[in-house]
């Protein structure tokens, strides 16, 4: 009898070992798989499969997943190499993890969240930490950021119209001074919000936002003192904006609420008007000064 040489002996034995190895692990992930699957019915979303561009070798065996149908189980692989990314602060891998993330589970609005944080927050932190850059190569990396940012927050709209969670991330985000602002639309994001279960507290930073666009007084005014109306709202920001917009529209005495309605008291109306004529918020102090000389 002939012995076959050692190598192919060696080499007969890895290979059942390796056999053995994906049995074990796929038998292992049996569990979690149907699991998945599970929930992928529950969902019942027709979704075209992910286009995966990358050739990074993660997204090429996830895809595999994704077009058997487990999506949710890669989105969940990819979340965590997202978190990775971040931790070793490689921003460019941790984008294209979101991209990839909310194309294969475009109805799970927190992803669309933390995409955008990871994008708008974290990455533009780090930017600005930079100190090896140059002021403009951080300016422009900067801008790239948060335009990636709000990408993810409108395309998360565009796929969830009716989640009031999505309305008020994109809201504070059009309103954060840090960053970069658009009140006009943050108006409409709070508005929205509310108009799909949001608490009723957003619509006073919708009356915020109202007061720091420049033509929009009258609506501001209107709709403060339909606030005011409501103890919960009378906070001392809402009460300093009432005081300003009478003095730009140059409401009649008849119309105008008093120092003593609005704060109770002329020198309690004194202290909350000079802490608010220092505001750094980009309100509007129109008559202030005049009013605390007299």
């Amino acid at each position: 009898m002939k012995l076959k040489p050692v190598s192919t002996m060696c080499q007969g034995l890895c290979v059942c070992g390796a056999l053995g190895t994906l049995m074990v692990a796929g038998w292992a992930l049996q569990p979690l798989v149907k699991y998945a699957q599970r929930q992928e019915a529950g969902v019942r979303l027709h979704l075209p499969a992910p286009d995966y561009k990358q050739t990074d070798a993660l997204s090429q065996k996830l895809a595999l997943f994704a077009l058997g149908g487990l999506r949710t189980f890669a989105a969940e692989m990819l979340c965590v190499d997202a978190t990775n990314a971040w931790i070793q602060q490689d921003w460019p891998r941790a984008r294209r993890r979101w991209e990839q993330v909310t194309t294969l589970c475009p109805q799970r609005v927190n992803y669309w969240i933390r995409a955008a944080r990871d994008m708008g927050t974290n990455a533009v932190a780090w930017v600005n930490g930079r100190e090896n850059a140059g002021a403009y190569e951080r300016a422009l990396q900067s801008k790239d950021y948060l335009d990636a940012a709000e990408r993810f927050l409108q395309a998360g709209i565009a796929n969830n119209p009716q989640s009031a969670l999505l309305w008020l991330q994109m809201a504070a985000f059009d309103e954060d001074l840090a960053r970069r602002t658009n009140f006009s639309r943050a108006v409409e994001d709070y508005r929205r919000a509310v108009e799909l279960g949001a608490s009723p507290m957003y619509r006073r930073w919708e009356f915020y936002n109202l007061c720091r666009i420049r033509g929009r007084e009258q609506e501001a005014w209107e709709l403060g003192r339909e606030l005011y109306n409501e103890e919960r709202h009378r906070s001392p920001s809402l009460r300093c904006l009432l005081v300003v917009l009478q003095n730009k529209l140059d409401v009649p005495a008849g119309e105008k609420l008093s120092l003593e309605q609005l704060f109770g008291s002329k020198e309690r109306a004194i202290k909350h008007l000079r802490s608010f004529a220092r505001n750094d918020l980009r309100f509007p102090t129109t008559g202030i000064d005049e009013l605390l000389k007299n």
